[in-house]
This record gives C-alpha cells, structure tokens and sequence, in this order.
C-alpha cells in the first residue's frame, strides 16, 4: 500500500525520533568527559609514569547560552560578533577586489594624458588597494617605486575603510607587508572600525607578519571601537603567544607572569612530546658515553638547568675598546700556579652555559689586566704558561672525546676573544699563532680517537653485514678443489625469511654501529659549542676516512670484487647517505661580505668522500654485462665513473669473481682501458719532465727562514693516491712524490683534509649577536665573565686577600683605563 495514498487503509504515521536526539538549537545535553590516562614506561628508571588529561573545571552548559540569558558577556558577545563580521567584510572585500577589472601598466596610467590627475589617483590607489589584498608584491613595488607613487597615499581607505597593510596583514602576505612598511606605510593606522593591522595579523595567526609589525613599532595597546586591544586576539600560552614570547614580546600572557603559582601547564600532547624529547636528549647521552667510553657527567647526564639570572639582563655591555676595572680579573704573578691549577689543570668539563667557557674567559679577563694594568713581562708569563698547562691536559687525555671537545671549544672562543680585543690583539700575535696551531691539534687527536673507534667495526658492520638475504648458495667459478664439496645451505621457509630479525641479529654489527659513532661524535661536538665551521670539517674527515678505508679494503681482498658483495656493501653504504641526509650540517662560513652561509654541507661532503667507493661498487656491478663490440656502453659507463683510474679498473676487473655462468670484462674493453692508462702515465712523465726542467731555470735563492708561523699543521702533507679522485693540492715538492708513489692503485686514509679556521666574520657571527644585531640572547652567553662559585675557589688571589669583585656596584664608566 503506497503510505502517501489518502483514499482507503489507515494513514501512515512517521517513526518515533530517538530520545536522545536534540529537537531544537537550545536542546543541548552536556556532553560526557572521558578521562583518558596514559601509561609511558622509563626503560633507564625502570618505573611508569601514568598521565592523565585534565578535564573541564564546571561542566559546559549550554542552555543557557541564550540572547535572552542577563548572565551571558554582552561584551563576549559583542567581540564575537564583531570578529566574524568584520572577517566577512574582509573577505567579501577580498572577492571583489579579486574578480574585479584589472588595470593596466600602473606607470603607463600615470603617464597618460587623456586622465584627470583625480582620475589617475582613484586607478591607482585602487590598484594598490587590489594588490595588496591579492598578495601581489610586483605590482605594489611598482606602484611604490615608479611613477605611480605620487598619486598614491599608503595609508589612505578604500570605500570599505582599510588600508593596504590591514589587507596584506589579514591575508598573510608577508612579502606585501614588509615593501609597505619599507616605503613608510603606518603601522598603527585603523580601519573604519578601529582594528589595526596587527590585530587581524594576530586573529588569523601570521605569527611572521605580527612579528614583522611589532619589530616595526606597532603598539599593542590601540583599542577596537568595542574597547578590545591586540593581546585579546591572542589566546594564553597559543602558539602564537609563545612565538611572540619567544622573540621578546609578552603578549598573550593574559596577565599570568613566568613564575605565577597559577600558571597552566601543557596539554597532554605537549607533555608526552617534553618526555620524549628528554628521553631522546637521555638516551643519546647514554649512547654517546657508551660509544665514546667516556664519563656520563662528561655529556651532561647529571646537569641540572641553571636559575634565570636576572643580572644578565641588566648588565652593562662589554666594552672591547678599553680595559674597564669591573671588566678584567687582578692578580699577582705569585697567584699565578693557583689560578691556572683551577682553570686548567683540574678543571673538569662543563657543559652548563656559563660554566663551559670559563677557561677562555679566566684567561682573557686576566690577560687585559696584565697588559692593561701590569706589564708585558706578566702578560707573556700568563700566556706562556696557560699555554703549556693546556698542552699537557690535551696530552694527557687525547683519548678522551669529551675533555678534548672542552678544549677546543675554549681555544677556539679565546681565539675570538685576543682577535676582537684591539689592545689584545696586537700584543698577542704570537699567542694567536701558537692557539692555532693547538686547534688544529687538538681536532686531529679527535679525528684520530673516532677512527680508532669506527676501525673496531668498519669490517663487520660495512663489509661483512648482509642487508640483503638469499645470496648464501650463489657460487663462484675456479673456487673449488678436488675432493672438496661445498656445504650445502638449507633454505630458510619464506615466512621465516621475511620475519624482523631476531634480538640476537639486531645485536651484529651493522651499519647502524657506525653512525651511532659519527652520532655520538657530532652529539659531543655540539654539547660543548664548537663551532660550526670546525664540526663540518671533523665530519667530513671522517666521512674521507670511511670512504678510504672501504675503497682499500675491497680493492685489497678478492672476496670483496664479486658482484653480489658489491650490491650488498652499496646498501651498507646507502646508510651512511641517509644518516649525513639527516644530520645535514651548513658551517656558519661568510666570505667577502655575502650574508648567506658557505661552504660544504654534511650531505655534500659524504657525496664527495664517498664517490670513490661507490663508483667502485657500481663498476663491479655492471662491467660484466657489457656487449663486447658495444664501445658506446663502455665509453658511457667510464663517463660515470669520473673519480677512478684506468689502473684502479683494471685491478677489479682482473680480480673480480665470477659467478658461474658470469662473463667478466671483454677484451675488447680491457685493450681499451690499457690504451687509457698507456696515456695517462706518458702524460704524467711528460708533465713531471716539463717541472723539473721548469724548476732548473728558475735561478733565484728561496729565503732560508719564515717569519710567519703556519696556523694551521697538517698530520700528513701527502695527498690521496687516487688517480682520478678529485685530490687536495700539494706542494710542488709532494707532487713528484705523488707521481711516483706505488701505492697509486690505493687512496691514503691517513691523509689529514686541508684544514682552516672559522674566520673574523664567522667568529663575530657565531659568538655575537649575528647580522643586524637581533640575537642579543647568544650574545650574552659569549660575554667573558666568570661564574660566582669560581670566584669563591679563587677567594684570595690578587694579594694580601684582597680581590676585586668582577662586577661591582660603582659605575666605572667614567675612568680611563
């Protein structure tokens, strides 16, 4: 029966709605909280931690959100109600502005005769309106830099009643903003009902733009016609508020101070993160003291976060010019053993902020006494003997990672310091001299500690490691003896052969046994602030290291020239590509002048270290499949092949293992490849008779003696014997070495890479306050001073008991030095 026919059969009546289901807007029912508890287990504490999420204070109740309820914020509302209009109209404006008519060339419409001045200034200023909403910088570039510009007022309304930068703020253009604000647009100009443009950056979350806005001196205070002010945009502990604090602006903080009792604290999502990444933070520390066999205090594990001084905050800046009394440390020549018995000697390493640095800042601050104040006798006494003392601690530990890392950190920061100080910096010529050198001395006994270390593994972990299973029953031609059988293998069940590998798998070695060192290396290095141009050259010594390493391996063992080890030894390798991708380092290196940083990344350098070896395994896996009368193949497979000799190919080729049934390299190609090397070794002897009768001419005496000190010593002066490789330079007297070496068909591991100090520039930006003066935090942290609990060991130096405190309450401003 059709339910909609009237005629005859009872009328059909509509299902029951459910009891529950709301029947109108004012029929809310008040939802029900779940509490939700999370366990999280601490492996290294041995005990869980169970975290549950906070739930609402009162219940929400929503019938009495009502227009006619007397207890509901007829200010909340009103603010409500004026932010979502006022984002329509701005959204409306932005459609119309989008799909209205364009206008052609702006300066071709100043320039036009045929318009009115009054006519041109409504084009135009519409124009800029449109761009501006549109988010198009060219065209309010040309607008604000050609012709155009004088019919144009940056700070004038639009029949809606908002400027171009409210526009560009609202819509995030944060290109568009900051040519307004370049050509001097208002930064507290307000629209028709009062919203200034860091209010509509601050409701539509730009944290960019309202940065951008407040750096340039919009105020926070200007009020909206409902008496609203831009920090009531902001959310308490947002993301925008903790970006906006983060950068030195307390907006946001809804009046609830650092330290408030009262103060909320994360949500579940931002505790769990915090765990992890102190578990993380914990976990590498350990690590790091497990691979580096070093003590746990020594990588922090036992640091506690040091108290907010308020102090740093309200200190005077350090004057670099002249020598201020509350900006050098007074001493006697007697006190002098004591002081560097503390600061040297038995010093241990730290890694707290303003502890890490206290060897290079006792140092400088007495070293301005002595030759400010005392005489150069004093100054050479200090320098000399601080010098041999940290000579001996670095000898004495050269096996350890961690004290070595202190070290070179504070060698380096004094550097800075004796080359920023103008009076320091003239006196101490010599001093400077010798600092480099230790530099470079300490990172080759740092470099050498972490090859000791990969060298325990490299065999098993990068050669011997299969990542690919099912290689095991492949066999080789010419291997086998009479009377001798090769042991079967069974075969693994295909279930058993695709499981993850057992505990007992996981604890071989593996590639992941060597990055854990290059990890834990680079996890050092940083924890002791060394600066970024010198931790880019220690990685990619190492990453020169391994690639040489395995290149001689394989070359040096038949068992390694197959094809199969060739493809599973690239996988191992492809690790280490993954791990520098990851780990990707820019050093902090500016030269003439650019702003952008230069020089070799992590990943570029692993590129480059490890072409050889590549190049090698690639070479293995695939001259067997060459056509013998294919010419072109070769020629191109040889074009890929940039950082091998024709030498180096010819070994593999003629040690390679076969498998059986495989061909090996043509004859056809290895004439060819003999022809190359043919060549190649007339060319090199033709060139090595042209220097020498080049250098039989040349009649005039070289000088006996150098006056300079070379800065940076080199471990070995002999290049890599890699005949295609991509070499460092050599001096004119090591490449008739290089020429002759027999070792020709090998690269050198113990080759040290041409090593170079973080310049003037890159020292003032690392250790400063950057370009244009904006990190003043990490300026501070770089300002030499000396903690109070080293001032109490040093209670009494300075004769008689009496010691000038470094910072006193008397202005010494004044004084001359």
């Amino acid at each position: 029966m059709d339910p909609f026919d009237d005629e005859g059969g009872d009328a059909w009546k509509p299902k029951a709605l459910p009891s529950d289901l709301p029947t109108s807007l004012d029929d809310r029912r008040v939802p029900i909280e779940p509490v939700t508890e999370t366990e999280m287990y601490d492996g290294w504490q041995g005990q869980s931690q169970f975290l549950t999420s906070p739930v609402v204070a009162q219940p929400l109740k929503f019938s009495e959100l009502s227009l006619d309820d007397k207890n509901y914020d007829a200010d909340l509302a009103k603010g409500i109600a004026d932010s979502d209009t006022r984002l329509m109209e701005m959204l409306a404006a932005q459609a119309a502005h989008s799909s209205g008519p364009g206008f052609d060339d702006e300066n071709a419409i100043a320039t036009n005769e045929k318009l009115s001045e009054d006519e041109k200034r409504k084009m135009l200023q519409k124009a800029l309106h449109m761009a501006a909403s549109n988010g198009n910088v060219d065209q309010v570039k040309g607008i604000l830099t050609g012709k155009a510009r004088e019919y144009v007022d940056m700070n004038a309304l639009d029949e809606d009643g908002t400027t171009p930068l409210i526009y560009a703020s609202c819509f995030g253009h944060e290109a568009v903003v900051e040519a307004l604000i370049d050509a001097g647009a208002d930064v507290d100009k307000q629209d028709r009902n009062s919203w200034s443009a860091l209010m509509w950056a601050m409701t539509n979350r730009h944290k960019q733009i309202a940065k951008i806005l407040l750096d340039h001196g919009a105020s926070s205070d200007a009020k909206t016609t409902s008496g609203r002010t831009a920090a009531d945009f902001v959310a308490p502990d947002s993301d925008m508020s903790f970006y906006l604090h983060s950068n030195g602006y307390n907006i946001g903080s809804a009046g609830i101070g650092d330290d408030d009792f009262y103060r909320p604290g994360f949500s579940q999502d931002q505790f769990e993160q915090e765990l992890m990444e102190n578990e993380l933070r914990r976990r590498m520390m350990m690590e790091s003291a497990r691979d580096l066999e070093v003590d746990l205090g020594n990588v922090g594990i036992d640091d506690q976060p040091e108290p907010d001084d308020d102090f740093e905050e309200e200190q005077q800046e350090f004057d670099w010019t002249r020598c201020l009394y509350d900006q050098m440390f007074v001493f006697q020549e007697g006190d002098l053993d004591r002081i560097l018995d503390i600061i040297v000697t038995n010093m241990t390493p730290q890694r707290s902020a303003s502890q890490k640095p206290v060897p290079a800042n006792m140092i400088f601050l007495s070293a301005r006494y002595a030759h400010y104040h005392a005489s150069r006798d004093l100054l050479a006494k200090l320098l000399n003997k601080a010098m041999d003392r940290i000579n001996e601690v670095v000898e004495e530990h050269q096996w350890d990672m961690t004290i070595l890392a202190f070290w070179l950190s504070n060698v380096t920061l004094l550097l800075h310091y004796l080359q920023k100080d103008s009076g320091l910096q003239e006196a101490t010529v010599l001093f400077q001299a010798q600092l480099a050198e230790l530099t470079n001395e300490i990172v080759i006994l740092i470099v050498r500690d972490a090859e000791r270390r990969l060298d325990k593994v490299i065999d098993a972990a990068m050669l011997d490691h299969e990542t690919i299973p099912g290689f095991e029953g492949i066999t080789f031609q010419n291997e086998w003896k009479i009377f001798k059988t090769k042991k079967k293998v069974k075969e693994e069940p295909p279930e058993r052969k695709y499981r993850p590998p057992s505990p007992k798998q996981r604890a071989k070695p593996a590639p992941r046994n060597v990055t854990s060192l290059l990890s834990s290396t680079l996890f050092v290095l940083d924890l002791y602030d060394v600066h970024s141009v010198i931790t880019a050259q220690i990685i990619a010594q190492l990453l020169y290291w391994l690639g040489a390493e395995l290149f001689n391996k394989i070359m040096s063992n038949r068992k390694y020239l197959a094809r199969t080890k060739a493809m599973q030894i690239r996988m191992n390798i492809s690790v280490l590509e993954d791990w520098a991708r990851v780990n990707n380092r820019q050093p902090e290196h500016y030269e003439h002048g650019d702003l952008q940083a230069h020089g070799e990344n992590t990943v570029e350098a692993a590129r480059r270290h490890l072409a050889p070896v590549i190049q090698l395994l690639q070479w293995l896996q695939c001259f067997s499949s060459l056509a013998p009368d294919d010419l072109e193949a070769l020629v191109d497979t040889l074009q890929q092949l940039k950082t091998l000799s024709p030498q180096q190919l010819i070994h593999a080729a003629n040690h390679y293992r076969a498998e059986v049934g495989e061909k090996g390299l043509p004859k056809s190609a290895m004439r060819y490849l003999t022809d190359i090397q043919r060549e190649t070794e007339a060319r090199k002897e033709k060139d090595k008779i042209n220097r020498r009768s080049l250098a039989t001419s040349i009649t005039s005496p070289r000088p006996s003696s150098i006056a300079s000190i070379p800065s940076t010593p080199q471990r070995n002066s002999k290049g890599p014997a890699n005949g295609g490789a991509d070499t460092p330079q050599l001096s004119p007297g090591d490449e008739d070495d290089e020429d002759d070496a027999p070792e020709n068909l090998l690269v050198d591991p113990a080759y040290m890479l041409p090593f170079t100090l973080p310049s003037v520039t890159d020292m003032l930006v690392r250790y400063g306050a950057g370009f244009g003066g904006v990190n003043r935090e990490r300026e501070r942290k770089y300002i030499p001073t000396v903690p109070p609990e080293y001032l109490t060991k040093l209670e009494g130096v300075g004769g008689n008991g009496n010691r000038r405190p470094l910072y006193s309450e008397q202005d010494w401003e004044s004084e001359e030095p």
